[in-house]
């Protein structure tokens, strides 16, 4: 009779697994619960399963593993997709830049080496059923049991808060024709918008690539419509093409990183970039019309009056049929609101955003937005201490969404887990995660902005952003920002 080792096993139930899965955003094919045992769990060891294998379910899970030499906690992550897409620095990839041909940098790995160098173990498999109570996950493959469980499923879209009016079908159509490419899903809706931008090229590159941003709120990395802009405006000058970035957003300023945005904007992107109706060269004219030197209107107290110089475009429909946005141009230096539109030749409709549904399988606390609330100076639900949350999902806690945010409250958390189960003391200092995020915004030459903010935990026990630094830094940095915190995970 053959025999199996632990990982031959993994294999082949991530084979024979692999018919059910799905790109993120998209419909089960087929999600009937099995019974099964997915995998038996050893009494020796003290069980965590993390549900989501992005930048904080994995750190997690790895940081866990780098606590424990003595082999007393078995790690398992749940997968569905075999493969993960990098979103941060991926905007760069509009940009066809040489640098990243150069150094060979990769934005998809499958989970093998996080496996073998980590000693933990990825099914590949889609959670369908959680009970708490239990203890116990259902999966597209089985069942599965739990001591521990880290829910770190990431985000969802949400189309309705955004156009209440549209049904499903026209939803569809949007993810489809125009898709927001914030998801880790494999890369299929960024690889996506790189194939329009690409034929858009081969056709002769008129008209307008347009990006809408989301309208605020808690959303996944919001400087990355912006960066996106500017690296799509690069490509546009590289190739000397008659085309534009048209920047469509219902703020009169970019909604991160303002006046770094602004700046870049004039000084690298003024004629190859529209914000809101304004050239690059337009929006400097505003600024000295209104008696600034661009120099000083980037200070703190001159831009916070950038409401009264610049306009907002509020979009309020899509005609997929006719490529033509519908939106309310209101120019606070000239005139009131009033209805307009424009075509596109590609558009890239980032709608708001909300916790992956996945998080509504477990029967705990969550907020408006579909996080799970953490208790107090804690990383875990507020309704069960074994269930802990990374990632964008976490709540009660203000941290911004972003893949940085995951990666350093994950290694908090990851620690305290392994300190709780391996010497019964349940501590975390969540002023010790710091946040730093790059934006790459021009080629040439290369040259990115920089924020790093430090936390800090108030009275109630919740964490939030306390002061913060932002500058401009050569562009080679975000490149190693990128490969110490997001290839390390997966590659080494």
């Amino acid at each position: 009779m053959p025999t199996f080792s632990r990982r031959s096993f993994f294999k082949l139930l991530t084979a024979t697994a692999g018919a059910t899965l799905i790109a993120q955003g998209e419909e089960t094919t087929n999600t009937t619960p099995h019974t099964k045992n997915l995998l038996p769990k050893n009494e020796k060891q003290t069980r965590v399963v993390v549900v989501g294998g992005g930048m904080g379910g994995l750190t997690v899970a790895e940081t866990i593993k780098q606590n424990d030499p003595e082999n007393k906690i078995e790690v398992i992550v749940l997968e569905r997709n075999a493969h993960y897409f990098a979103c941060p620095m991926s905007n760069t990839l509009f940009a066809d830049l040489k640098e990243l041909k150069a150094m060979n940098i990769a934005f998809s790995f499958d989970y093998t080496q996080a496996e073998k160098n980590h000693n933990i173990d990825v099914i590949i498999t889609e959670v369908i059923n959680a009970d708490v109570a239990h203890k116990t996950l259902t999966t597209t493959g089985g069942t599965i049991n739990y001591d521990y469980v880290v829910v770190a499923p990431g985000i969802d879209y949400n189309y309705q808060k955004l156009f209440p009016t549209w049904d499903d079908t026209k939803i569809r159509r949007a993810m489809k024709e125009t898709p927001a490419a914030m998801y880790s899903d494999s890369g299929r809706e960024k690889q996506t918008l790189l194939n329009q931008l690409h034929e858009w090229k081969a056709q002769g590159g008129e008209g307008y690539f347009v990006i809408i941003p989301p309208k605020g709120g808690k959303v996944r990395c919001k400087p990355a419509s912006y960066e996106r802009a500017c690296m799509v405006s690069a490509y546009i000058q590289k190739h000397q093409l008659p085309g534009k970035v048209y920047l469509l957003d219902n703020a009169p300023k970019p909604q991160a990183k303002g006046p770094k945005f602004i700046e870049v904007f004039i000084k690298y992107h003024k004629e190859s970039l529209i914000f809101n109706g304004m050239s690059g060269a337009e929006m400097e004219k505003r600024i000295q019309k209104a008696g600034f030197t661009l120099e000083n209107f980037m200070k703190k107290e001159n831009f916070s009056k950038v409401e009264d110089l610049f306009a907002t475009c509020d979009v309020t429909d899509v005609d997929f049929d006719k490529k033509e946005i519908s939106f309310t141009y209101a120019d606070n230096f000239d005139d009131e609101g009033k209805a307009q539109s424009v075509n596109y030749a590609i558009a890239n409709l980032i709608p708001y955003h909300r916790g992956n549904k996945t998080a509504e399988l477990f029967d705990v606390k969550r907020d408006k937005w579909g996080g799970i609330v953490c208790a107090p100076n804690k990383i875990y639900s507020v309704s069960d201490s074994t269930l802990y949350v990374a990632g964008d999902i976490i709540g009660y806690h203000k941290f911004d969404p972003a893949a940085q945010t995951a990666v350093s409250v994950g290694m908090l958390t990851g620690e305290s887990i392994a300190r709780r189960i391996l010497k019964g003391t349940d501590s975390i200092d969540l002023s010790k995660a710091g946040i730093t995020c790059f934006s790459m915004v021009a080629d040439q030459p290369l040259s990115a902005i920089e924020i790093s903010k430090t936390i800090k935990v108030d009275d109630q026990g919740v964490a939030q952003a306390g002061s913060s630094k932002l500058d401009f830094r050569e562009g080679m940095g975000l490149i190693g920002w990128y490969q110490a915190v997001i290839e390390t995970p997966f590659k080494y």
